[in-house]
């Protein structure tokens, strides 16, 4: 049974969701499995309206263009579709809180790359197996 990382993002910025998708794409190149679990703001990024819209930052969120134009200049993919490269390899499972999923009025059909939509009790059941657990 391979290594397991489990990641909570509750941040929907987008310099947190990058950071999050580099170690998603690094965690899978050392043959990991990874599971995710989507939170409040973490889940609202995943939605299919908002997904390539968001330029929301951290802190200094004046910079957020300024950060998304160099990330273009450096040619590297946006953090969306790093998890979208992780996911083809088949080592990643996206899941939605069913709270934020109320919160937000959304379906899976209304989100991108999400597999499930679950509770908390089974996340935490899944956290139990991982190697790795992470809050972003």
């Amino acid at each position: 049974m391979p290594d397991k990382m489990c990641l909570t993002i509750m941040s929907g910025s987008i310099d947190r969701l990058t950071g999050a998708a580099v170690l998603v794409s690094a965690a899978v190149s050392m043959d990991m499995e990874v599971e995710i679990f989507l939170q409040l703001w973490g889940l609202h990024a995943f939605k299919k309206d908002v997904i390539q819209k968001n330029m929301n930052l951290s802190e200094f969120n004046e910079l957020g263009e300024q950060v998304a134009k160099r990330l273009q200049e450096l040619k590297l993919p946006m953090w969306y579709e790093l998890l979208k490269q992780a996911k083809e390899l088949g080592k990643v499972k996206i899941y939605a809180c069913s709270l934020a999923a109320r919160i937000w009025d959304v379906k899976k059909e209304d989100l991108e790359m999400v597999d499930e939509i679950i509770g908390a009790g089974e996340w935490i059941e899944k956290m139990r197996e991982a190697k790795i657990n992470l809050f972003i």
